[in-house]
């Protein structure tokens, strides 16, 4: 796959998460240019900024989606699971791999897995919640007491 650029119709007119977005989206296109080079190396690093990006991203996101009551919630943390799912099943499958040719495989398979999820994800499941987002102007700032 070709690399994405950053369009307008991804926007969610939301900084926090459109930022994180944008973020993501430079880790996606690492992986393939990496995949495209066959620099193997960096898919160390690629698979991490997953991780960083799930345990990050996906709670900020799922905290705004409760705040906003926004009706499938469930189903879209059940999507950020199975994306946690499928990195940890390529990482694996990379980590095994002995052969050129089979790391050039599930790097051009990582690759394209993040390429489409992303595409799908944001322009799919995150842009259902977008006109919902109109109600955090109407809450008071989330407060940490603890």
């Amino acid at each position: 796959m070709a690399q994405i650029a950053w369009r307008q119709q991804m926007e969610l007119s939301y900084p926090p998460l459109d930022d994180e977005h944008k973020a993501f989206l430079k880790v996606v296109n690492a992986a393939q240019a990496a995949a495209d080079s066959d620099d193997f190396s960096r898919f160390d690093d690629i698979f991490e900024s997953c991780y960083e990006y799930a345990r990050t991203h996906f709670p900020q996101e799922e905290d705004v989606m409760e705040r906003i009551s926004f009706p499938d919630l469930i189903p879209h943390m059940k999507s950020h699971q199975k994306f946690i799912d499928n990195i940890s099943e390529l990482r694996q499958t990379f980590s095994q791999a002995k052969t050129l040719t089979a790391r050039r495989h599930i790097a051009r398979q990582s690759a394209d897995f993040l390429s489409t999820w992303f595409l799908g994800h944001i322009l799919g499941r995150d842009k259902v919640y977008k006109p919902y987002l109109v109600r955090l102007r109407n809450l008071p700032p989330r407060m940490n007491y603890d």
